[in-house]
């Protein structure tokens, strides 16, 4: 038995499945990197500082504040000081290099801040900055 050939017209690819699969992608995308970031700063003016470095931001820190007034802050929420030995013996056992910031402001009394600096020393956490203002990065 014998079959016909078709006749095989040039094979053509749709443009407009191609444009919307595109576009999808790019929408994805778009919305998968425009999450909102948990805000971890308080509202504090930092001392300022001659010989600060401007590190590269990290999302693996963990940012511990002070203000004024004396109210300690875990990655922007207010909590306590019991809580706060607490969390850094967590983190000590856990991973020991771990970043840590501080923001305190710059009318916080200086034993204040000694304070949180000795809590991360007495736990062994060494890995500590202290967040500072120098007006050359903004100018």
């Amino acid at each position: 038995m014998r079959l016909k050939k078709r006749a095989n017209p040039d094979a053509e690819v749709s443009m407009g499945p191609l444009i919307d699969c595109v576009f999808l992608l790019l929408i994805f995308f778009l919305v998968s990197t425009m999450y909102k970031k948990e805000i971890r700063d308080i509202d504090i003016i930092p001392p300022e500082s001659d010989s600060a470095i401007k590190l590269p931001p990290d999302d693996e820190q963990i940012v511990l504040g002070i203000d004024e007034t004396g109210r300690v802050f875990w990655q922007g929420q207010e909590i306590s000081r019991t809580d706060l030995h607490s969390r850094l013996r967590s983190v000590a056992a856990t991973s020991i290099d771990r970043r840590i910031r501080l923001d305190a402001d710059h009318e916080t009394p200086f034993e204040l801040v000694v304070e949180l600096l000795d809590v991360c020393q007495f736990r062994g956490l060494t890995n500590v900055g202290i967040r500072t203002y120098d007006d050359r990065y903004n100018r």
